[in-house]
């Protein structure tokens, strides 16, 4: 069996998927859109992790096999989870559609960014998707532009690459996109307000354009709100609140923030 230390396009992994292209990698994993070889050759994401210790390599499963329960048609399908050495694969249903991030790269090439109705509504669509991840003792742990995906057949919103997410109280996540997790995340257990945290600032990028870099104060540590943005002042009231280290102004879950939000 392959591993994702060494696999190559047109590895077959457990008889039956095949590699075909290499999306993204980084360092210990990678991502793979390849075919289902017994399905006629359908499409398939294919996540692999490598140069994983033995209780690394069985949080993933753990973490993997209870994701493989949370059943919400705004999170992708997960299938087989196939070992290899060192490391795990796992299949997941392929989704059509480009990441936020692409549509954001898109617009700024014409200097556009997404505006403040448009911003609202993705995260209106997207926290039903969130709140049954909560529900389930779940977090996402890596909520950004690039890995939110627009469906093409609906438009609505799909969480996609949950290799990070974790369940509260475990270990905390130190592999999180910088800038997006709250700087919390990587010196305590994985909490729901994490992902509201990355989706606050998923909702500046979009807005302003600008990575979170520019947007953080690195004296203060405190977020600049872009120049020139105007919102309705309950919306910017609650991506406040949403970025706040306060634990007694931020929203703890995403079923706290559903209605507020409406």
């Amino acid at each position: 069996m392959a591993s994702p230390a060494n696999a190559a396009m047109g590895d077959l992994l457990a008889g039956r998927y095949r590699l075909e292209q290499l999306l993204s990698e980084s360092p210990g994993v990678q991502l793979w859109r390849g075919s289902d070889t017994l399905a006629g050759g359908l499409a398939v994401a294919i996540r692999g992790w490598g140069d994983l210790n033995e209780q690394k390599l069985l949080l993933l499963r753990q973490r993997l096999e209870r994701l493989q329960g949370v059943l919400h048609p705004q999170v992708p399908r997960l299938g087989a989870l196939i070992p290899a050495e060192a490391g795990l694969w796992q299949v997941r249903e392929w989704v059509n559609g480009r990441t936020y991030r692409e549509l954001l790269r898109s617009r700024q090439e014409r200097q556009l960014v997404f505006g403040a109705g448009e911003v609202l509504l993705l995260l209106r669509q997207l926290l039903p998707a969130l709140a049954a991840l909560h529900g389930q003792d779940l977090i996402h742990g890596d909520l950004t532009p690039a890995n939110l995906l627009r469906r093409d057949n609906d438009g609505l919103p799909v969480l996609i690459d949950f290799g990070l997410q974790g369940a509260p109280g475990e270990e905390p996540l130190l592999s999180a996109t910088p800038g997006y997790a709250p700087v919390a995340q990587a010196k305590q257990p994985p909490a729901p307000w994490m992902d509201l945290h990355s989706m606050a600032v998923t909702a500046m990028v979009l807005l302003s354009g600008e990575e979170p870099a520019g947007l953080l104060d690195p004296q203060t540590m405190e977020w600049r709100w872009p120049d020139g943005l105007e919102l309705d002042p309950l919306f910017r009231l609650l991506l406040e609140r949403m970025l706040s280290v306060d634990p007694e102004r931020r929203f703890a879950s995403a079923a706290q923030l559903l209605e507020p939000l409406a």
